[in-house]
């Protein structure tokens, strides 16, 4: 025991020796020893923002949605070559989508205006399937949540408090429904491989002036001065319709699905569709493409969805889902 307290007895003694070359060699060693826990630090917080300018997104706008923070949008991107050298799209593979079944999370806000200049014809419909898909995915996942929140007030229908009475009052009257049977009915999704050939067919795979005009990927028609719309070229001189152009391609999807959701000409559709759902049948476009005569004046309408779908292999998509996970962005450059 004393031989350690006279070691412990010297120790101090250095520390606090009058000698100057000791002193100075404590000093030279308490400054080396500041400097690497320094190094040490700045190593850290360099390696750390390093890391996050590689995973940061380039050459995009992106706005979060505080409604969706996992949702991407790109908004700013006016060419194909801009898009495709955006991080997103460029990793964004069509084949993986197909194998995996999970599309990236992901609203561009319209068609690039040179679309149809693309000379690959490969490429040019690999793109619009990029733009598009992640759309038509994102608006049915929105129907399947209604669909399941419908279903939940109409089992405990007993307990529905004022703030869902008022809720599903507002969706009826949106969806012209007078029950909740005719409601669930109604609020329902689209078959993929429908929406996308349609959106192909209607859009001339993105390459018409109502496509990159007015962000119209359906063809719909309105009438009425008040209506936003393009006037067709070939349109008859009485004629009163135009072409429904939107503020953005989601818009257009949303639009075109609740037409398929409400207008009376599709009721056949929708019943069908509701048949399949009851059974546990997975929905099929090339079933329920029968059931939409009545979206064009062509004779053979339901058979050119049905050859659009099989050519590019379109029901690949049919099951797909959201990718869920958030992307961590740093910075937007």
């Amino acid at each position: 025991m004393l031989s350690r307290y006279f070691k412990g007895f010297k120790t101090m003694n250095i520390l606090i020796t009058q000698d100057k070359n000791i002193q100075f060699l404590f000093k030279l060693y308490y400054f080396i020893f500041l400097l690497i826990i320094l190094s040490v630090l700045t190593s850290l917080i360099f390696t750390n923002n390093f890391y996050q300018k590689t995973v940061t997104t380039k050459n995009a706008l992106i706005n979060t949605d505080e409604k969706d923070l996992a949702t991407i949008y790109i908004s700013d991107l006016q060419t194909v070559k801009s898009l495709q050298q955006n991080e997103l799209i460029h990793d964004f593979h069509i084949d993986n989508v197909r194998k995996t079944k999970i599309v990236p999370n992901i609203v561009i806000a319209q068609l690039p205006r040179d679309l149809k200049n693309i000379k690959s014809i490969k490429n040019r419909k690999d793109l619009f399937i990029k733009i598009t898909l992640p759309l038509i995915v994102q608006e049915n996942e929105k129907l399947l949540s209604l669909n399941k929140k419908i279903k939940s007030i109409k089992n405990s229908f007993d307990k529905i408090s004022r703030k869902e009475a008022d809720w599903v009052n507002k969706l009826m009257v949106k969806y012209r429904a007078d029950t909740l049977d005719a409601l669930l009915i109604k609020v329902d999704k689209i078959p993929v491989s429908l929406a996308l050939a349609q959106a192909v067919i209607e859009s001339g795979w993105g390459t018409s002036r109502f496509a990159y005009e007015g962000n119209a990927l359906f063809g719909q028609y309105v009438w009425g001065s008040t209506n936003h719309g393009i006037i067709p070229n070939d349109r008859e001189t009485d004629a009163k319709y135009k072409i429904k152009s939107f503020d953005s391609l989601s818009e257009s999807v949303a639009s075109y699905m609740k037409n398929l959701n409400t207008n009376f000409h599709y009721n056949e559709f929708r019943i069908n569709r509701f048949v399949l759902r009851s059974n546990n049948i997975p929905l099929r476009g090339m079933y329920l493409a029968e059931y939409l005569l009545s979206y064009s004046i062509e004779d053979n309408y339901t058979d050119k969805i049905k050859n659009i779908i099989e050519i590019n292999d379109f029901e690949d998509f049919e099951n797909i889902n959201i990718e869920k996970q958030l992307p961590l962005i740093t910075d937007i450059i």
